[in-house]
């Protein structure tokens, strides 16, 4: 558990509320390794979080996962909205987000980010030059935020830091995180091909 480790307990908020258009059909649920998608990812938060929270979703497609589902309080508002939804739900004060599509997900990352979160009302991952807002760590004082931007209709989740107290998180791969491979999502079939491929070459993971 993470809060052995860092002294903190955290919520895992998987994002499953998109449409799938580029791909044609519901990306949580393709096979990879004998798993879905969905369930890689739930795998992974489950052995650091002390709770996993689906948000967005079908009942009928996700609920026999065994995991909470919950809907957008205030639909149509994209991922912000998502991200919503699963902190008011979450049981923790701080919770680990990550989009439903990234099937090589690290416990190991979870950690650091977590480890960094205390006094924050977001940690976010930043890879190079590039942050990584849907694979982050966030407080409950995010959701006034969230809130705050759903109301003026701005729906970027990176719109909603600017009104609270968060820090960047540099992360380089190394030795045991490979952020090329964590962060890599599928969006298209072609994706899931190049997926299938990793999955070959790399192994168990």
């Amino acid at each position: 558990m993470v809060e052995k480790e860092c002294g903190v307990k955290v919520t895992g908020i998987i994002l499953a509320g998109g449409r799938s258009n580029r791909m044609g059909r519901n990306k949580a649920l393709l096979e990879l390794g004998g798993l879905s998608l969905i369930e890689r990812v739930a795998r992974v938060m489950d052995g650091v979080c002390a709770e996993i929270i689906i948000a967005g979703g079908r009942q009928e497609d996700l609920g026999g996962l065994g995991y909470p589902i919950v809907q957008d309080i205030h639909p149509g508002c994209g991922p912000l909205s998502g991200l919503h939804a699963g902190l008011t739900a979450a049981g923790c004060q701080y919770s680990f987000v990550s989009a439903c599509d990234t099937p090589f997900l690290s416990q190991g990352l979870i950690r650091r980010l977590v480890a960094r979160a205390e006094g924050f009302d977001a940690a976010i991952l930043k890879h190079g030059e590039y942050f990584e807002p849907l694979t982050s760590v966030y407080g409950k004082g995010f959701i006034p935020a969230a809130e705050e931007c759903i109301k003026r209709g701005v729906y970027k989740v990176t719109a909603a830091l600017e009104l609270v107290r968060w820090q960047a998180v540099s992360i380089e791969s190394d030795e045991i995180i490979d952020l090329h491979k964590i962060l890599f999502n599928i969006n298209t079939p072609q994706d899931y091909k190049d997926a299938k491929e990793i999955k070959n070459k790399t192994g168990p993971c």
